[in-house]
């Protein structure tokens, strides 16, 4: 199980209308043990459905995570299989031994703007995992693996499809969105469509002296509730009201 660390945070997020919130080790610790048990499952289900051996679906497994970011996507690109089929079948692991830290439902609750679930999990994970956490109501709107769809196709994170997509249908533009995130290529993806994006790092841990050279990490946080030490708010242009100068018509 990955351990929370507390590090300081770092960068500058402009106010967004938007909030994009990733799931798995965002919110949440990731428990190792649960992931590895995913895993597994995964590879059964590929053994049974490719008809290859237990070494070469751990091998795709692996080799479509790497070239996608989701082993379901190449699995449904190249093989025709079920995403949704998939995704149920190897998501049925146990999660009592997920954790949160710190107030996780008020750092999101106190965030202005639009908050959405944006994650790869599929519906029945998802659920479970808000349940056990108790974030089940924390957000304006939720978009999950069944709904990481564009004209009938399937395009899960990092798909810079799905982001811009996402802008459209909030009528926003790219950079009034915000991406919290765990995973670099999901941030890099969204910072070339517009948008801003915010590492969060607390159950990942990545090491400053790697997010330094990320010019596509607009900040950094350990938890939710960080977001308020580097968040900036403009200020709007006020308006002075001159009291209108009369001429007189006489003179």
């Amino acid at each position: 199980m990955s351990t929370f660390q507390n590090s300081p945070a770092g960068g500058t997020i402009f106010q967004p209308k938007v909030w994009l919130i990733d799931m798995d080790d965002t919110l949440y610790s990731a428990s190792a043990r649960m992931f590895h048990d995913i895993h597994v499952l995964m590879d059964e289900y590929i053994v049974k459905a490719l008809g290859v051996s237990p070494e070469k679906a751990n091998q795709i497994r692996k080799d479509y995570w790497r070239l996608y970011g989701v082993t379901y996507y190449g699995l449904w690109l190249h093989h025709g299989i079920n995403p949704h089929d998939f995704l149920t079948a190897t998501h049925r692991v146990d999660v009592s031994s997920i954790h949160t830290y710190g107030l996780m439902r008020q750092a999101i609750g106190q965030l202005k703007g639009r908050k959405i679930l944006f994650t790869n999990a599929p519906n029945t994970f998802a659920d479970k995992v808000l349940h056990r956490l108790g974030l089940q109501n924390c957000f304006d709107a939720q978009f999950r693996a069944e709904d990481m769809k564009l004209f009938g196709d399937w395009r899960p994170k990092p798909s810079a499809a799905m982001f811009k997509s996402i802008a459209v249908r909030y009528k926003v533009l790219p950079q009034q969105c915000c991406v919290i995130d765990d995973n670099l290529n999901n941030l890099k993806v969204a910072k070339a469509v517009g948008m801003q994006t915010l590492l969060c790092k607390g159950w990942h841990h990545h090491g400053l002296s790697v997010i330094r050279q990320m010019d596509y990490i607009d900040g950094f946080i350990s938890h939710i509730r960080d977001i308020r030490k580097i968040l900036i708010t403009p200020k709007r242009n006020v308006i002075k009201h001159h009291r209108p100068r009369f001429l007189n018509p006489y003179n």
